[in-house]
């Protein structure tokens, strides 16, 4: 055994850490406090407010470490906890959700100013919309949901937040009570005073919301399209009202087109089916009898063997002949035979394979009685649509001229 004695030893030794290795610790509720006392020092001055975040806040605090706690504080007053609450009902009347109506303009331009500086703040700020939408049942009161409502136009107006965000509304939590509605009504007030519907119209498109806005109201009668145009002239917002009604006028054209191709290309309808059915969508006013003349003669073209041919074979001015009496019904003026004679016009010039039937078109609608002289003579001096006005004017010269020597022989046998 060796005489060599053992060095003493130091149990429960520790490693220094180095400095930089060192985490900070992160106390989000240290900042709120400090945020919050911060903010009541300075007060409801919204030009204050925006220099102390601007200069003293983000000088003094780690802002882009608690960028979401910040947002917290200036929307709703304090830290927004996972189910919606406010955490330890701690919060400040210095935010969004405190101010007067007329003053969410000018708080809400304290956001557009503060991340034009600090443009990392701009993803924050709309994922922190999406968050409060998504909890604003909890933690907000139909008041409150109305202002940031109007916050959430302005900024999407601004370009500051992304339309997509809007998709949340139509969460079934937030369909109950009406809570989306009451959002969304406010947003679209302050939109209207702002821009105008086209718009509101291009943003909501982007949200991928349906136009006609039944998706963010409650499942039931509450999502027809008669109420929602009833609500939205209860709150006074008329051009939400045009809009409802031009999305319930382009579902009816929708359905009455997709109705009329199931009459021309199933065999088991007959024309007296059909014609029942137009009469009844023109005396509903779902359709106009030019629409529907339209509609019915584009089915036609596009219904047999001819739709994808370069020439238009004989086959197709026979099932047209046998229309000739429901289009005689529904041309029952001068100014519905030269409006219909346009659509032709138009429907020819759009579809290069039927662009040199028109003239032999005109000539069986007026066979068939269809048209009448003075309208088709009208339609080529002055009345006639300018898409391809040259080729049709050229097509239908002879024809024109020919009605016009008839009616001048008539006028003769007249005389004498």
């Amino acid at each position: 055994m060796s005489g060599k004695a053992l060095k003493p030893t130091l149990s429960g030794t520790r490693n220094k850490t180095r400095k930089r290795d060192e985490k900070e610790r992160y106390e989000p509720q240290v900042f709120r406090d400090a945020i919050i006392a911060g903010l009541e020092d300075v007060g409801n001055n919204h030009d204050q407010l925006l220099k102390y975040l601007c200069d003293t806040a983000t000088g003094k605090f780690d802002v882009k470490r608690y960028g979401e706690t910040l947002l917290d504080v200036l929307f709703v007053g304090g830290i927004i906890s996972a189910g919606g609450a406010i955490e330890g009902n701690v919060r400040t009347n210095i935010c969004l959700i405190s101010q007067e109506p007329e003053d969410v303009k000018s708080f809400t331009n304290i956001f557009i100013q503060f991340i034009r500086r600090y443009k990392w703040l701009q993803n924050r700020l709309g994922e922190e919309i999406r968050k409060i939408i998504m909890v604003m049942r909890v933690c907000l009161n139909d008041v409150e949901r109305g202002l940031l409502g109007s916050a959430t136009a302005l900024l999407l107006i601004e370009g500051i937040i992304p339309p997509t965000l809007l998709s949340g509304l139509t969460q079934d939590h937030l369909l109950k009570d009406e809570i989306s509605v009451t959002f969304a009504t406010s947003l679209f007030r302050t939109w209207l005073q702002e821009r105008d519907m086209a718009s509101l119209t291009s943003t909501l498109k982007k949200a991928s919301l349906d136009p006609s806005l039944q998706d963010i109201f409650p499942a039931g009668p509450k999502r027809n399209l008669d109420h929602i145009e009833s609500y939205f002239k209860e709150q006074g917002l008329n051009e939400m009202v045009q809009h409802v009604r031009s999305q319930r006028a382009n579902n009816n054209r929708k359905l009455f087109v997709s109705r009329i191709k199931l009459f021309v290309n199933d065999d088991e309808y007959n024309t007296s089916e059909l014609s029942t059915y137009i009469q009844e969508a023109i005396d509903q006013g779902k359709v106009t009898p030019v629409y529907a003349m339209q509609t019915l003669f584009s089915a036609i073209a596009n219904c047999g063997d001819w739709a994808g041919s370069e020439t238009i074979p004989d086959d197709f001015y026979k099932e047209l002949k046998q229309y000739c009496t429901l289009f005689k019904g529904l041309a029952k003026s001068h100014k519905l035979q030269i409006d219909f004679m346009n659509k032709i016009q138009e429907f020819c010039y759009d579809n290069i394979n039927f662009l040199k039937t028109f003239h032999k078109v005109i000539f069986m609608l007026y066979h068939g009685n269809v048209l009448e002289e003075d309208a088709i003579i009208e339609w080529h001096k002055s009345a006639h649509s300018t898409r391809g006005q040259t080729e049709f004017l050229s097509q239908m010269e002879k024809m024109v001229h020919w009605l016009e020597n008839a009616e001048e022989e008539d006028s003769d046998e007249d005389e004498e």
